[in-house]
């Protein structure tokens, strides 16, 4: 009888233990639609809003599905589902504009766990959002000098581009282009609401 309470309380402290270091994530799915997000200059046809597995704002060929949140002057969502050995949950990601200390003309996009930057995402109007009293809709599209495949890291454009100063060194900047961003839900059978602000 002995060894069956210790055995018995040994099998209860690992399944315990195991519980600790496990995640539990809740058991939500949205429903996924064609991106709609589309970049509208040439160079770049075929191109689409999308997060880099280093949580900055991606421009990638083919939109793929996604699960998007948005509105009219409301935080952009991405539904993401982290690395495997990430420990964390599937879950929104929204886009935040932010100005670098020093850089003059652009601000750096990224898809954080929070938002700070609200955006005026309608159909068939670009995309935009306002920095300093003004509405804002251009964004400027680069390569990464140290990645091989086709995508663009993407920057909120808020200054003529010969103002432009402070450029990441992680750039190919003979690679920039200009481009604006569409919304284009025609795909979309239902955009979702975006998340209330409270």
């Amino acid at each position: 009888m002995k060894s069956t309470l210790a055995s018995g309380s040994l099998a209860a402290l690992l399944l315990a233990s195991s519980a600790v270091d496990a995640v539990v994530c809740p058991y939500f799915l949205p429903a996924k639609f064609p991106n709609p997000f589309a970049a509208t200059a040439a160079a770049l046809s075929g191109y689409y809003l999308q997060a880099g597995s280093d949580g900055s704002a991606k421009l990638v060929q083919g939109g793929g599905l996604v699960a998007v949140r948005y509105g009219s002057n409301a935080p952009l969502g991405l539904w993401l589902n982290p690395p495997p050995l990430a420990n964390a949950c599937p879950a929104y990601k929204w886009l935040n504009a932010a100005a670098p200390a020093t850089a003059v003309g652009y601000e750096t996009l990224t898809w954080d766990a929070s938002y700070i930057t609200y955006w005026n995402a309608t159909s068939g109007s670009d995309l935009s959002t306002v920095v300093d009293g003004k509405s804002i809709s251009k964004f400027i599209a680069c390569k990464p000098i140290a990645v091989t495949d086709s995508s663009y890291t993407l920057f909120l454009q808020t200054a003529p581009v010969d103002t432009i100063t402070d450029v990441p060194s992680s750039i190919d900047k003979t690679t920039c282009v200009q481009t604006k961003i569409i919304l284009d839900s025609a795909g979309v059978a239902d955009p979702l609401a975006p998340t209330p602000l409270d």
